[in-house]
């Protein structure tokens, strides 16, 4: 049932925003979810009013229009939740204009673009100290193949921001992996004319189970609000992408190295931090920090951890319950991806039977299904078994020679 405070405006339907509208929602917060596609299944939560905005993945005019349409129409300031990069930077770019109707808790400009520059981040933490993997940025006048002998391999080559012709070609793919200097030279040659900003990062090794993480809401005065950390299991794509499966576990070295890093960044509001433990030392190092809700931060909800209420209660002026524990051992599965990249892992012999169903033991939550909110994960299993249908027909097509007589027909017309 909706309050009658003020409604929260989640920028981004895909599955990060779904875990927001929910989270907010099911607190009987009123929710506004804006997107480009509101027919995918993660736009499908009953806890949301959709409005479509045709320009919304470029973030550009066409979702500042909307935004300030909306905020007319709306009888008070909602509060707003980006849940994507662009869409992040667009509310910070244009805080004084949206500021007039939304409310927003957000590190300074500065900050936010520090945060979204991998090279100026590398800088950065470089000068205060902390501790990252050793990066060097690809500029014109780099030499890569002196570059390329001063590394230690592997190493990962990737954007600073991925642009539209790298997620066109390489959709999900964030980086490319090189074991040797020559990998490592072709592959920057090859890139550089695809993207103008490219970073060379020496890879901290060891197994995804090594990546831990923290997500917390930090207020006006630099003091968080609630602090969790999990770690991830797997990843899709596998090695380098976003969580597919993820468990609620706390580590109070995570949580006070977070601190460090967003009070050295002067930071306030919604932000995570990823790390991984090296084998050499067994520190911590930073992979990334990330200004806005993070991919699987349901888990942190369904935990007791509700970071986006918080974060409402903390900008309407609410009473903040700040909780000082949360369940741990709970897991974060998404239905798609984990079963995509458990089942290449299991067929590849590097991930047994027995280990895939022990993984899905115990308390556990998922991106897209949820009794009381069905919609998305009835409409992923209908686009799950369009899929398969398809595939089956393909096969028998390639099987029978249909295709072909298809096409012979066609060229005898």
């Amino acid at each position: 049932m909706a309050s009658n405070g003020p409604a929260a405006v989640v920028l981004g339907l895909g599955q990060n925003g779904l875990a927001t509208v929910r989270a907010l929602g099911r607190a009987g917060v009123s929710v506004f979810g804006i997107d480009e596609d509101c027919t995918q299944p993660t736009a499908l939560s009953r806890y949301c009013e959709r409005i479509v905005c045709p320009g919304f993945r470029e973030a550009g005019a066409e979702l500042l229009a909307t935004l300030e349409d909306l905020g007319k129409r709306l009888p008070d300031r909602a509060v707003l939740f980006p849940s994507g990069d662009m869409s992040l930077m667009l509310v910070s770019e244009h805080r004084e204009l949206l500021g007039r109707y939304f409310r927003f808790r957000l590190a300074g400009p500065e900050t936010i673009r520090l945060v979204l520059d991998k090279g100026a981040f590398q800088r950065f933490g470089e000068a205060h100290g902390l501790p990252l993997p050793r990066t060097v940025a690809v500029h014109p006048d780099l030499d890569i193949e002196h570059t390329a002998t001063e590394l230690q391999f592997p190493c990962i080559v990737k954007p600073l921001q991925p642009n539209t012709a790298w997620r066109r070609l390489f959709r999900d793919q964030k980086l490319f992996e090189c074991a040797d200097p020559p990998a490592l030279i072709s592959t920057v040659n090859r890139l550089r004319g695809l993207h103008p900003d490219l970073l060379i990062q020496e890879l901290v090794p060891g197994p995804e189970s090594r990546l831990e993480f923290s997500l917390t809401y930090i207020d006006a005065h630099g003091e968080p609000l609630g602090m969790f950390t999990g770690r991830k299991l797997r990843q899709y794509p596998p090695g380098f992408g976003t969580s597919c499966l993820a468990e609620s576990r706390w580590n109070p070295e995570v949580a006070e190295l977070t601190l460090d890093v967003l009070r050295a960044l002067n930071y306030q509001g919604y932000g995570s931090v990823e790390f991984k433990r090296h084998p050499a030392d067994e520190r911590l190092r930073v992979i990334e920090v990330t200004a806005r809700t993070w991919f699987p931060h349901g888990l942190a909800t369904r935990c007791g951890m509700n970071l986006p209420l918080i974060a409402y209660r903390e900008l309407t002026g609410g009473p903040v319950e700040v909780p000082t524990t949360f369940s741990e051992g709970v897991r974060w599965i998404h239905e798609e991806r984990d079963v995509r990249v458990a089942w290449s892992a299991w067929r590849s012999g590097t991930l047994p039977l027995g280990d895939w169903w022990r993984s899905y033991r115990g308390p556990r939550t998922y991106a897209l299904s949820a009794m009381d909110d069905p919609a998305p994960g009835i409409a992923l299993g209908r686009t799950l078994a369009r899929r398969a249908l398809g595939g089956v027909v393909g096969g028998m097509r390639r099987s029978f020679g249909w295709a072909t007589t298809a096409t012979a027909g066609k060229d005898t017309a």
